[in-house]
């Protein structure tokens, strides 16, 4: 009789700690984020796509020298992209002739939670600069973060992105796309 308490209260207690307890809030909001840069900085996507839900939908729009490609993601479709474009930086960093820096930086422009504090939408920039001023993302963004067992993770994102390319001549466009 005794096991079966202790089973039920471990049972309660795993419920309350991964669904039913801890609501969001602004700090965790922004710790989030402060863990996704910590991921870019460290160049781990998959550090990112743990921050992602498993119903993960990205909408984005991306602007590279005047042409703007939209796109739709899932999950996996994202977490692939992540990690084709840090495979990205690697090799421009070795047709540079070595690693290349990476800036990251971002900022919350509004945070709004939910009134059962289950989801956040936020609301915010970011600046993507690989190279000092070689490769460039600037990306408005909105996105919902909801609580999934225990973690906060991104379900929807909205964003924008202008790519520009650049570095003082140090590799033209035609060059940086070449195989």
């Amino acid at each position: 009789m005794k096991q079966i308490a202790i089973v039920i209260a471990l049972c309660v207690g795993a419920w309350y700690f991964f669904i039913g307890g801890r609501k969001l809030d602004e700090p965790m909001v922004r710790d989030y984020y402060q863990k996704e840069a910590h991921a870019i900085y460290s160049r781990d996507p998959e550090a990112l796509c743990k921050q992602l839900s498993r119903n993960a939908r990205i909408e984005s729009r991306t602007t590279m020298m005047g042409k703007t490609l939209e796109s739709s993601h899932n999950r996996d479709e994202a977490c692939q992209a992540t990690r084709d474009t840090f495979q990205t930086f690697s090799k421009v960093g070795e047709r540079m002739g070595g690693i290349l820096t990476i800036e990251y930086e971002y900022h919350i422009d509004d945070i709004e939670v939910a009134p059962g504090r289950k989801s956040a939408v936020v609301k915010g920039t970011s600046v993507l600069k690989m190279g000092e001023s070689l490769l460039q993302y600037k990306t408005s963004f909105t996105q919902r973060l909801e609580r999934e067992l225990g973690q906060m993770r991104l379900v929807h994102a909205d964003e924008v992105t202008v790519m520009r390319l650049g570095g003082a001549g140090a590799m033209s466009q035609s060059d940086f796309f070449r195989k």
